[in-house]
């Protein structure tokens, strides 16, 4: 645009002093009064009379060129008469015509011409920065680090530089953090396979712990007092709790090991019937559940059911001491929530509610093992979501998660 602009600008220079030279030319050669630009010459005598009358060859009309040329008559007296020429303008008009027509094609021509100029000369000064620019766009679309951009010379030819110097940096950062999660991806299934073993072959020595008491009990309770008796039942509820958490771990080994499907989920058809079976549980509890309706996500069918099992669960435990137990599943945003009217928490806890066998309560307010959220947290994750949890102490709690589902429509 500024080289068509610089163009354009010279056609006029150039066309204003071909103008300026053509008036002067014009002016000089009116004043010597020129064939072209006489367009009369009348004689008269001594006493006014007319004695004769000769056309020039100049037209005598109103035009812009008399503003350069006075179109006037000079008259010139001798001793044998007085003679006039009437000088007019019309032959400058017609040479400012052509000189203006001239001016109007060079211009265009020089604006053609310098905006194609101009453009081939944007393109080429451009083209460092383009290969600049398609490489990164490269790099960050294809994750494509091992590209490299060609040098120039100058400016350019240093910003090259710096670019792959720049991609050779994330090369190698990509190529450690791959190396990394692939160690971390083996660790993580080691500990998941070494937990599954443990949890699995805990079972067998617990239950032999558990029947060998209930077989002395039967076999020489009449050697025991009331006392010994009250340790038997603490060993047996030992027992019971050891087989809730190594069924918590079992379960959560299982549901995060498991394959995931994707496909579309009726979570208000999961939530409603989640509450039909809470509420068999004990008919005669005071309880409102407030499913809203038409709350769809894409995940795992199976996995989503256990998320809701395991909120709509606690909801019910926590709000067992409430005169009405008030439990809604709904959705806000872009996230999914369980809310309860039961005994909240303190929220500067609240992280600690995801992590396994973490408790905010004991175990004498409300059963459980601690296994439940960390369970619900891990299969969030492992849809691409996340979970976080809202409340206060005695005034119920909120727990929020996503399955990701969001960000895959958006991808």
């Amino acid at each position: 645009m500024i080289v068509a602009l610089a163009a354009l600008i010279a056609a006029w220079i150039a066309g204003g002093a071909a103008v300026w030279m053509a008036v002067r030319e014009a002016r000089a050669a009116a004043a010597a009064h020129a064939p072209e630009y006489v367009a009369s010459v009348k004689t008269y005598d001594r006493g006014g009379k007319l004695l004769s009358e000769e056309k020039g060859r100049a037209e005598v009309r109103p035009t812009f060129a008399s503003r350069f040329v006075t179109e006037e008559v000079s008259c010139e007296t001798t001793a044998s008469g007085t003679r006039c020429v009437e000088i007019s303008a019309a032959a400058l008009a017609v040479r400012l015509r052509a000189l203006l027509s001239a001016v109007a094609i060079g211009s265009l021509a020089a604006a053609v011409l310098g905006l194609v100029l101009g453009m081939m000369l944007a393109r080429a000064a451009t083209k460092p920065l383009r290969r600049l620019a398609e490489a990164a766009q490269r790099a960050a679309r294809e994750n494509a680090y091992s590209v490299r951009v060609d040098p120039a010379p100058g400016e350019a030819g240093r910003a090259a530089a710096a670019m792959n110097d720049l991609l050779a940096q994330m090369q190698q950062r990509d190529v450690e953090l791959r190396r990394r999660s692939t160690e971390l991806e083996a660790v993580n299934k080691d500990l998941e396979s070494f937990a599954y073993s443990v949890s699995h072959d805990l079972r067998a020595p617990l239950g032999s712990i558990d029947g060998f008491v209930q077989a002395v009990e039967a076999d020489y309770s009449h050697l025991f007092d009331e006392t010994a008796k009250e340790y038997f039942s603490w060993i047996h509820e030992g027992c019971r709790q050891m087989r809730d958490l190594i069924d918590g771990l079992l379960q959560m080994t299982r549901l995060t090991r498991a394959e995931l499907q994707r496909e579309p989920v009726d979570l208000s058809a999961i939530a409603q019937s989640v509450a039909e079976s809470l509420q068999q549980t004990n008919p005669a509890r005071a309880a409102r559940f407030e499913i809203r309706g038409g709350v769809r996500t894409i995940g795992d069918e199976r996995l989503l059911r256990a998320v809701l099992e395991n909120l709509m669960s606690n909801a019910w435990k926590f709000t067992r001491h409430r005169a009405e137990t008030r439990i809604e599943f709904g959705q806000n945003g872009g996230a999914f929530y369980v809310k309860d009217n039961g005994a909240g928490f303190d929220p500067s806890h609240a992280a600690k509610m995801f992590r396994p066998f973490q408790r905010l309560h004991s175990t004498r307010e409300f059963e459980g093992t601690g296994i439940g959220l960390a369970t619900v947290q891990k299969i969030i994750e492992r849809h691409g979501g996340r979970a976080w949890a809202e409340g206060e102490v005695d005034k119920g709690a909120t727990i929020y998660f996503t399955t990701g589902a969001q960000e895959l429509a958006r991808a």
